[in-house]
């Protein structure tokens, strides 16, 4: 196995690893814990034994580049993680936090490493997926635990000053008083969100299993003022940035029986009427455990211009 890009997803739960070739055929995935990274003595260390272990039972030949997708912002040199607050070591701190984690690897095995936001990344995966390069404006949101999003213009990721851009999942829902995990109060993934979805789950149906809530309860007041919660973050976005195309996924809108239908009526009628005299499409992202290792190999070729 040679010229391959070696791709990983670091979430929260689980660090998946795999060699991307250049058409994005994903070979020899991987899947650990991200405890093992996160409760390391030295955590960039301990990346570099997992890829280069992977190297080796994988008798990969010749790397091109490293690149890896983070549950963090990321600052423009795509090197310096801005802070994992995902990922927490044994003593409950971030893991990563304004910590250049490229220097380390790039030290150690002599090719070009680039870090991301793993949102970010798998944007470039669905927009290369659905052959979506040619569009002015795509939009991603992905409501999972929390919701994150990413914004490609003419074929490049719209980046802020420092890199800390498009954190939606904390801009204030307006009247919003529920205290949210940052430390402020009221803001969307409050009210928008996997772990809402939860607490809806525990507070209304605590007998349903959470894969089966909208099959089950989609009718329902509780879940109908959910979707329209999330409606609301997708219409911000459309009446924003004037799409070619919306694409919506995250671990929520991927579960059974999702309404769609419902759920693009409130997004429509909340979206601004200049935008909706054009209008824009809906893709929905679908479920494969192999997007974020993909987008971080699509991102790596972006960066070397391959």
């Amino acid at each position: 196995m040679e010229n391959v890009i070696i791709g990983i997803d670091l979430g929260g739960t689980n660090l998946r690893i795999g060699a991307v070739t250049p058409d994005n055929e994903m070979l020899s995935p991987s899947v650990i814990k991200s405890s093992a990274v996160a409760y390391a003595d030295k955590p960039i260390e301990k990346i570099c034994e997992i890829i280069a272990d992977y190297i080796e039972k994988n008798h990969i030949r010749k790397v091109e580049a490293i690149s890896i997708g983070v549950p963090s912002s990321v600052e423009n040199d795509k090197e310096t993680v801005i802070c994992t607050t995902n990922i927490r070591n044994q003593e409950g701190e971030a893991v990563f936090s304004h910590t250049n984690m490229a220097e380390g690897i790039r030290a150690y095995f002599k090719v070009p490493v680039f870090i991301n936001n793993d949102v970010n990344n798998i944007l470039l995966y669905d927009i290369a997926a659905n052959h979506l390069e040619k569009q002015k404006v795509v939009v991603g949101i992905y409501i999972g635990t929390g919701v994150g999003s990413s914004v490609v213009i003419d074929g490049k990721p719209l980046e802020g000053k420092n890199g800390a851009e498009l954190d939606i999942g904390h801009i204030p829902y307006f009247g919003g008083d529920v205290r949210c995990s940052c430390g402020k109060t009221g803001c969307c993934e409050c009210y928008a969100s996997g772990w809402r979805l939860q607490e809806l789950r525990r507070q209304y149906y605590p007998d349903t299993e959470i894969q089966d809530m909208f099959t089950k309860h989609k009718d329902e007041k509780p879940i109908k003022d959910f979707i329209q919660a999330c409606a609301y973050i997708y219409a911000v976005m459309a009446t924003i940035f004037n799409p070619d195309t919306i694409i919506v996924g995250g671990g929520v809108p991927e579960m059974a029986d999702f309404p769609r239908e419902e759920f693009e009526k409130a997004v429509n009628e909340n979206t601004g009427r200049d935008v909706m005299a054009y209008g824009f499409d809906y893709l929905y992202s679908k479920e494969f455990v192999g997007k974020g290792v993909i987008g971080a190999a699509v991102f790596a070729r972006q960066r070397l211009g391959i």
